[in-house]
């Protein structure tokens, strides 16, 4: 997303944080995450449209699933995010509701953000442990 603002918008980008970027490697998401709260960068912009197109894909997934226990978002992402998820004028709350007519059955599903990052770990552990176990 940092990719195409830049592009895009290349008199908005500042140099220092491009550089930084461009010399990340796999870490360039904490470069954005880091610079995003300089207020209208294009790393906040990235910030957003990212959340507002996971808040959109979460909601689509509780439309799906129903899940009238809650949708619980894990992962790295919520924790990392937080003040984007958090607070229904957030770019990821906003997008999670926008859903139309299923707007009343959105709004029927709490959601909550896990804030422990490894919990598909904690899970892989757990099943591998019955396996061993069984054996």
């Amino acid at each position: 997303v940092y990719e195409f603002l830049a592009q895009k918008f290349p008199t908005k980008v500042v140099k220092s944080v491009h550089e930084e970027f461009l010399n990340a490697g796999d870490q360039q998401g904490r470069v954005i995450g880091v610079n995003s709260s300089t207020e209208g960068s294009l790393a906040q912009q990235a910030v957003q449209i990212m959340c507002a197109a996971y808040g959109s894909e979460v909601g689509n997934a509780a439309l799906k699933f129903i899940p009238t226990g809650g949708m619980f978002v894990t992962g790295g992402l919520a924790p990392k995010n937080i003040g984007m998820i958090q607070g229904e004028d957030s770019p990821f709350m906003k997008a999670y509701l926008d859903k139309g007519r299923m707007n009343g059955l959105i709004e029927s599903v709490p959601i909550f953000a896990v804030m422990n990052e490894d919990v598909g770990l904690r899970g892989a552990r757990v099943c591998a442990e019955r396996e061993y176990n069984a054996m």
